[in-house]
């Protein structure tokens, strides 16, 4: 009777479960850590993403995922005294442009102090005008690599679900994998002041009221694919006397620089006899719209590649033989500024070469 009492007793005392302090502790995340070198706030700025620990790691060098936490500018006509802070707002890329999971073509081995750089455009990320507006000189941002956590955090000692931005490549690790990176916050720095002239400057005119044609766009398009990349470009008159044009889509030119490199679309004819008639006066402010699809004028490899193009219009205007008792206007016209871009999909894939690592192996 004495054993089964004893044994009884053994019994139980294993059937309780051990005490919270015996508990294994969990396990300390990767050391990967995410640098942004932000030298202004226009860009281009360089991803670095390094591992300071001592454990290899599969890492997803993909700067898609990555996003940005800036804080929303002051309204200079608010209160003073704000009841409470604003929340952020979040540059990141569109689902279009944003992988789900880890691309296997992107994933590398990061070793115990290997690298991974990537040079990235903040106005891709942070692409409508709000969002370009609070990239300033002085905004303290924090950059996010991954994937957003779980909205229910795992039970205790669980990991959360996959996919991860950098996981252990060991057969037992001692460290547990990251969904998402966060960088220590940036202030943006004020952009270098180069005293250079604009290429683009007016001559001089002896006449301070002559005519003066600008060429302007859109700030922005966000577009689907090659197939739908179209703005409005306006055509004004911002000096002080009249003058006479002739509009057309096929006087436009672009020059576009984006992920594949640098094109020229558009070869205006140099020698159209142009009638007078075909003329329209154009007073001083007074201006004419032309909607143009850019694709009908690029190769087809033009816009094929996701990513953020730089278009910067021109139009070449005709001249006419016969007489007028207004100025026509011949010359050619360049936008001052560009045009950013956004193309969502491509027949290309977003990167043109595959991920580097710099660093020891791991």
């Amino acid at each position: 009777m004495r054993i089964v009492s004893t044994l009884l007793v053994l019994f139980l005392g294993a059937a309780v479960p051990p005490k919270k302090g015996d508990d294994a502790p969990p396990l300390p995340p990767a050391q990967i850590v995410l640098r942004i070198d932000a030298p202004d706030a226009g860009g281009p700025w360089k991803m670095v993403v390094t591992n300071k620990g001592d454990v290899p790691v599969r890492f997803a060098a993909d700067g898609r995922l990555l996003s940005f936490e800036v804080p929303k500018p002051e309204d200079p006509y608010g209160t003073k005294k704000k009841l409470k802070i604003s929340p952020p707002l979040v540059c990141k890329l569109p689902a279009e442009l944003r992988p789900t999971g880890v691309v296997e073509d992107r994933a590398v081995m990061l070793g115990p102090g290997a690298r991974y750089e990537e040079v990235i455009s903040p106005a891709l990320y942070c692409f409508g005008d709000a969002l370009a507006k609070a990239l300033v000189p002085g905004a303290t941002v924090v950059a996010k690599l991954g994937f957003a956590p779980p909205a229910r955090p795992p039970k205790k000692d669980a990991l959360p679900p996959p996919p991860f931005i950098a996981e252990p490549a060991t057969p037992r690790p001692n460290v547990a994998p990251l969904k998402q990176i966060v960088s220590e916050p940036f202030v943006l720095p004020a952009a270098a002041n180069f005293s250079t002239a604009p290429a683009d400057a007016a001559p001089p005119s002896d006449d301070p009221n002559s005519p003066r044609i600008e060429l302007t766009g859109p700030t922005r398009v966000d577009t689907a694919n090659e197939l739908t990349v179209g703005m409005t470009l306006s055509v004004k008159n911002v000096g002080g006397r009249p003058t006479a044009v002739h509009t057309r889509r096929d006087h436009l030119m672009f020059e576009i620089d984006g992920p594949g490199g640098s094109a020229h679309c558009g070869a205006p004819a140099e020698r159209r006899n142009v009638p007078a008639d075909a003329f329209v006066p154009l007073a001083p402010g007074a201006a004419r719209s032309i909607d143009v699809w850019v694709g009908e004028m690029c190769a087809d490899m033009v816009f094929d590649r996701p990513g953020l193009y730089r278009v910067r219009p021109s139009i070449a205007f005709p001249a006419t033989a016969a007489s007028s008792t207004i100025k026509v206007w011949s010359d050619t016209v360049t936008a001052k500024e560009p045009v950013l871009v956004r193309v969502k999909q491509g027949r290309l894939p977003f990167y043109t070469t595959p991920p580097q690592v710099f660093g020891p192996s791991p």
